[in-house]
């Protein structure tokens, strides 16, 4: 055998080795797929967000969870990832948080459709709450891991599609994001004169406070007597998704231009914002009158931010007692109203308010509240606007 050929062997048998061991240790940047000998992790859809993801072995990796740039975020840890099996195994993934903590417990979906909590047992979360692992079976199918549901752009367009078709409101477009998804708005008796004006998805991963305003809204165009009669006597102008933008890229709280919507009302420096500025403007315009005003969030627990005594609505009076007569209705959905002054600029809630002197909230939903139980009671909540509203001499 010559040294030359011994010397082609060697570096053969050199590759193979490198080969069979490459990929522990291998690691893949952001929107690259990561593999392991058991599974893919890829982050390339909507709504996903991985940072660095690291291999331990051939069912481990370590991925990190980051947020949109480097200032202040709230701590609200997006994270949205797929595994693509190549044989039977339980994945376990070990997720490090860079500028937050573990909030999210972790939902699984084998179509990104529907969701289901992982095994509490199957999440072990570190003692300063930035490490949390999670191990997962994996069969044959894919399995998307995310903090919450995926609710993307493309979902709320169907279901904006399905409301104008079966309930005949008005489905427009309003404008365009920063980068240049569509936003779109809902309107539902275009000529009556009160308004309530309802917004939502200002920060993107707060998706049980999405389910609330899919419940609310549904039930403000229900095919019932109350609902029927509201309707006819009032306008409801809705905002389901002021940040597709943030949604999309799995942001944990701003827009593509590093604003958090909810501090942009009064300044108005975001396209997403001044969309909503130009449609009050034309409802100002038409002589309409704005009556009511809800944006739909999500939090630790299920509250409301509302006015407090030093700061009278017109009607007055209007919020406590909305909220007194959806608590005598029994729902089970426990919840409080957290009256505040509205000094907090850039609010939604605050900037409706100066404007208006309306009654105006913002329902925040539990992160892990029931999602079910979550649409039964802002259907409630619904139908009390609409009966105490009624009876209100406008």
């Amino acid at each position: 055998m010559t040294a030359k050929l011994r010397l082609s062997l060697s570096l053969l048998a050199w590759s193979v080795l490198l080969a069979s061991c490459s990929a522990e240790g291998a690691s893949a940047r952001a929107g690259m797929p990561c593999e392991t000998d058991d599974f893919t992790v890829i982050d390339t859809y909507s709504g996903a967000r991985r940072g660095s993801c690291r291999v331990i072995a051939d069912n481990h990796v370590e991925v990190t969870i980051l947020p949109e740039d480097d200032g202040y975020i709230n701590d609200s840890p997006w994270f949205s990832y797929k595994l693509l099996p190549k044989k039977s195994t339980t994945a376990i993934i070990t997720m490090q948080y860079v500028g937050g903590t573990h909030r999210y417990h972790p939902k699984i979906s084998n179509d990104g459709m529907h969701w289901f909590p992982i095994d509490p047992q199957n999440v072990v979360v570190g003692d300063d709450e930035t490490v949390a692992t999670i191990e997962v079976p994996l069969e044959d199918g894919n399995l998307w891991i995310s903090a919450q549901e995926l609710i993307t752009p493309a979902i709320y367009e169907v279901w904006m599609r399905k409301m104008a078709e079966t309930a005949g409101v008005r489905f427009e477009m309003l404008g365009e994001s920063l980068k240049k998804q569509p936003i779109y708005y809902l309107d539902s008796n275009p000529g009556g004169r009160d308004v309530v004006f309802l917004v939502g998805r200002q920060h993107p991963p707060e998706v049980s406070g999405a389910y609330a305003f899919l419940g609310f809204f549904e039930a403000l165009m229900a095919e019932t007597p109350l609902a029927e009669q509201f309707r006819q006597r009032f306008r409801v102008v809705a905002v389901p998704l002021m940040n597709p933008d943030g949604v999309a890229g799995g942001n944990w709280r701003e827009n593509l231009g590093g604003t958090d919507l909810n501090r942009d009302w009064g300044p108005f420096r975001e396209p997403e914002t001044r969309l909503i500025r130009d449609l009050l403007d034309q409802l100002d315009a038409s002589g309409a009158q704005i009556r009511f005003f809800l944006d739909f969030h999500s939090t630790n627990r299920n509250l409301l931010y509302t006015q407090d005594e030093a700061n009278e609505t017109d009607p007055p009076r209007f919020t406590r007692t909305w909220l007194e007569n959806v608590a005598a209705r029994g729902t089970g959905y426990e919840f409080s109203n957290e009256e505040r002054g509205t000094e907090r600029e850039g609010v939604a809630k605050n900037y409706m308010y100066h404007r208006y002197g309306i009654p105006s909230s913002t329902f925040e939903v539990g992160d892990e509240t029931d999602r079910g139980l979550t649409m039964l009671a802002a259907a409630v909540f619904a139908e009390e606007l609409m009966s105490l509203m009624l009876e209100q001499a406008y």
